[in-house]
Formats: structure tokens, C-alpha cells, sequence
């Protein structure tokens, strides 16, 4: 137990490390001071542990603590993120299972289908999802919600668009994870016994690969915070990303905080994540016999 929370720590006090230099890195290829650069780090730890004493200059020159600027966007580009994140598992997971259920012909197909989008640009295919979602919207009459208007924040379509990358990389490291379960004797067994093939991948081989699926969400992670400031423009929403944009540029303390503020509640999620899988498979993930 000791060891897990020193771990935990650790991994901690790295994330805040590599926050750090993150933020502080730009003002160094500026000014091409180190002394700059050193002092920067001084004041970043520092105000790690006084955010409050952050104000922010608001264009109507009224002044206010990071916090009371921020919460707003902060909430919106998190519904945003959450949301996003929690579909593409769910699509995942459902492709990967029509995917395991499909003749070998019909999976070449679509895995050179899935060739061609992945060699497209990330920007071009969000900029096809919500093409795609407008026209779903034109064409059914659903109303999506297009653009933010008069204060009224849309969440739907930025959820869906964002969703189209991280659903379509989870679906490939599934069906990888997926297929290398089936080299694996307990896989052959179960079939052997005449067990169906949804009882054995959502029984056995689905909840195998489910820690990897978890444990590969941080890289996702990166992908989705690249996106939504496209998003956030071309639908303009109030969003965290424009916030750093107008407010940020120039002021290492406000890209520090908000880095801080996104990573950590997903770095929760998936400890959180990888706890309840690896109870749920009593610590043999990938590795046990057939029950």
C-alpha cells in the first residue's frame, strides 16, 4: 500500500515537472535568456501553490482571480472533453465487437477503409465530422445546435466531432489487443467448449484488453486538447483553449494552470480506471485462464 501511494506521489510530482517546463519553455526560445528561463521556474513553482494570487486583465479592464475567469470555459471544454471521451469508448468498443464478429473479407475492407482516414490529417477529419454532423442536421432536421449564439453554450456537436479521432485510434488498439488474445490458449478452449463468440469476447478477451484501452486514453488525451481549439473556433465556443489564446500568450502562469486543471482530473480517471479493472479481473488482466 505504501509502495502504490509512493508510486502515485512520484508519478505526481513528475506530471507537475513536466507542466512546468512546458509553460516556461516558450518565454526561453523568446527571450533566449536561461536566467529568465530559471527565474520563470521559480515563480511557476511558486504560484502552483498561490494561484490565487493570479489576476487576469479582462478586456473590459476589469480584473479577477484566475479562477473566477476560467470557470466558465473551464466547465464547457471539460463537458466537452469528458464527453468526447467517454463516447469514443463506447464506440470502440462497439466497432471492435461487429469487427470481431465479421467475415475475413469484410474486415479488409474496412480495414483499408480505416487505412485511407488515418493517413488524413487530424485537422481534415474534424473538419469532415462536422460536415458530415451539419449534413445529418440539414438532412433529418435534428437540431445539433451549429454555433454558439447570445451566450448559449452547444455541446452536442463539438462531443460528436471531437469524438471521431480518439473513436477511431481506441478502435484500433482494441482490435489489436483483441487479436492477440485469440493466440492465446484459453481463447482456443473457449471455443472449443462450444462457447459464443459475444459471450467470449465480452466475458474473456474484451475485458482483458480493457486495462490497455484505459492506459492508452492518455495518449488519446493529447490528440482531443489539439482539436478543440479548432473546434472552439470554427464553432466559436467559450472554451478553455480560447481562453488560453487571448488571455495566455505571453503569460506562462495561465497555460501552467490550465494544463494543470485538464490533465489531472483525466490522470484520476484513469488510476481510478486501471484500480477497478484490476480488481475486476483480480490482478490478472491479460493473462488468466478461462473461469
Amino acid at each position: 500500500m505504501l509502495i502504490n501511494i509512493a508510486k502515485l506521489f512520484k508519478e505526481i510530482i513528475l506530471i507537475l515537472v513536466v507542466i512546468l517546463l512546458i509553460s516556461c519553455t516558450p518565454g526561453l526560445f523568446q527571450t533566449q535568456s536561461f536566467t529568465y528561463f530559471f527565474r520563470s521556474l521559480g515563480s511557476g513553482i511558486y504560484y502552483l501553490f498561490q494561484p490565487q494570487k493570479i489576476i487576469i486583465p479582462l478586456s473590459n479592464g476589469e480584473e479577477v482571480t484566475f479562477f473566477s475567469a476560467v470557470a466558465d470555459e473551464l466547465f464547457n471544454s471539460t463537458v466537452i472533453i469528458i464527453g468526447s471521451l467517454v463516447l469514443s469508448i463506447v464506440i470502440a468498443i462497439l466497432f471492435t465487437y461487429l469487427f470481431h464478429m465479421m467475415t475475413a473479407t469484410l474486415k479488409k475492407v474496412v480495414s483499408g477503409v480505416l487505412f485511407v482516414i488515418e493517413a488524413m490529417p487530424d485537422v481534415l477529419i474534424v473538419l469532415l465530422s462536422i460536415q458530415f454532423f451539419i449534413w445529418i442536421f440539414k438532412t433529418t432536421g435534428i437540431s445539433l445546435g451549429i454555433y454558439e449564439f447570445g451566450g448559449e453554450t452547444i455541446y452536442l456537436l463539438p462531443i460528436l466531432a471531437l469524438s471521431s479521432i480518439p473513436s477511431l485510434f481506441l478502435f484500433k488498439y482494441m482490435t489489436a489487443g483483441i487479436d492477440e488474445e485469440k493466440t492465446k490458449d484459453y481463447y482456443l478452449f473457449s471455443k472449443s467448449r462450444g462457447f459464443r463468440e459475444s459471450y467470449i469476447f465480452f466475458i474473456h478477451l474484451f475485458r482483458n484488453t480493457l486495462l490497455t484501452l484505459i492506459q492508452y486514453s492518455k495518449n488519446i488525451f493529447l490528440y482531443m486538447i489539439s482539436s478543440l481549439l479548432i473546434l472552439e473556433i470554427i464553432l466559436r465556443l467559450s472554451g478553455i483553449m480560447s481562453f488560453v489564446k487571448v488571455y495566455g500568450i505571453g503569460d506562462f502562469r495561465i497555460l501552467m494552470w490550465v494544463l494543470v486543471l485538464l490533465y489531472f482530473p483525466l490522470y484520476l480517471f484513469i488510476k481510478l480506471g486501471e484500480y477497478i479493472v484490476t480488481k475486476w479481473t483480480f490482478g490478472e488482466v491479460g493473462d488468466e485462464g478461462v473461469e
